[in-house]
């Protein structure tokens, strides 16, 4: 009895997520191309984000922008629990608790970039300013405060790169074969 009523709620969760939560949340985007799909629960300030085509937001995915925007390049994925912040506050005003503090600095807001062709792991917090290079990875649970080289892997906390996607007459042959 109990999978049954699991297999039904999970199945009527599917279809609400589908038939309204999606949609509704494409149309909030600042801008997306063809074949973008959107997780159960993806939140933020969504029309700051700027989607290309064969995009995949992972489920619970947070994006955190206020000035700055989100720039996301083609083929990319995001797992789940995916957290871009692009900004932060200022904690040198003297004679304000930081609480009170609305004035921002042009450095304290930076666009995040995706160059295309991303893997995005679970639970990874990217940070302002930063750049995901083209072809690269991020392994889950990183944090990226810093840019990342193209067609590379990266991890941990700070994030650092592991190792390169490919070996260089490898990247060669996959650049070829892509079109590039």
């Amino acid at each position: 009895m109990n999978k049954a009523i699991w297999l039904l709620v999970s199945t009527i969760s599917k279809g609400t997520h589908k038939l309204f939560e999606e949609p509704i949340k494409k149309c909030l985007l600042g801008k997306h191309g063809t074949n973008v799909y959107i997780g159960h629960g993806v939140k933020g300030n969504l029309e700051n984000v700027f989607c290309g085509n064969n995009v995949s937001l992972g489920g619970d995915n947070l994006f955190l922008s206020s000035n700055a925007k989100v720039r996301i390049g083609d083929n990319v994925m995001f797992g789940p629990r995916v957290t871009i912040v692009t900004g932060d506050h200022r904690i040198d005003v003297v004679g304000k608790p930081m609480i009170e503090v609305i004035e921002k600095l042009p450095e304290n807001d930076q666009d995040v970039v995706f160059e295309g062709d991303n893997w995005i792991g679970a639970n990874v917090t990217i940070l302002k300013g930063v750049t995901i290079g083209k072809g690269s990875v991020i392994a889950g649970g990183a944090v990226v405060t810093k840019d990342v080289s193209k067609y590379s892997v990266w991890g941990g906390i700070p994030a650092k790169k592991l190792r390169d996607r490919f070996k260089p007459d490898e990247l060669e042959k996959h650049l070829y074969l892509m079109g590039k």
